[in-house]
């Protein structure tokens, strides 16, 4: 190997360093999720709404049954969006919990009371968006 260094005259070593760099980071990108710009769309307009949805938990569920049908729904068509991305399993995953561990367990107590406590509501929402936020970051981390 030590040879082969000795050969090549400093202007080709590097022109052969910089072809081997950019094969490994053309590469490497490749492998990585790419920008998506549906994924970020979800993230925007399902947050605004799910948080203030869970806000109204104080009123009675029975006015709000239907926005509640269409944000789980919508939930789990961004959900169903971000698993079919490739490269995309964490921002999968995080919408799932989203739905499955923090608002939907929510919208069911909702439910069987008919009408929730403001501190439940606040500490609730305030486990949503950060969770929102999470999905946020990392859809805006991808690679443009």
């Amino acid at each position: 190997m030590k040879t082969l260094f000795n050969r090549l005259k400093p202007s080709s070593l590097f022109l052969t360093l910089g072809f081997l760099l950019f094969s490994t980071m053309s590469t490497m990108q490749s492998c990585s999720a790419s920008f998506d710009q549906m994924g970020l769309d979800n993230i925007t307009n399902i947050g605004g709404r799910l948080t203030d949805l869970m806000a109204k938990a104080t009123e009675p569920y029975g006015k709000h049954e239907s926005a509640v049908t269409k944000i789980l729904t919508d939930l789990t068509s961004a959900a169903d969006h971000a698993a079919g991305q490739k490269s995309n399993k964490d921002i999968a995953k995080s919408w799932n919990i989203l739905k499955n561990e923090l608002v939907m367990p929510f919208f069911d107590r909702w439910k069987a009371k008919g009408v929730l406590d403001k501190d439940v509501v606040k500490e609730s929402v305030g486990q949503v968006g950060k969770s929102l936020d999470a999905i946020k970051k990392a859809e805006l981390a991808k690679k443009k």
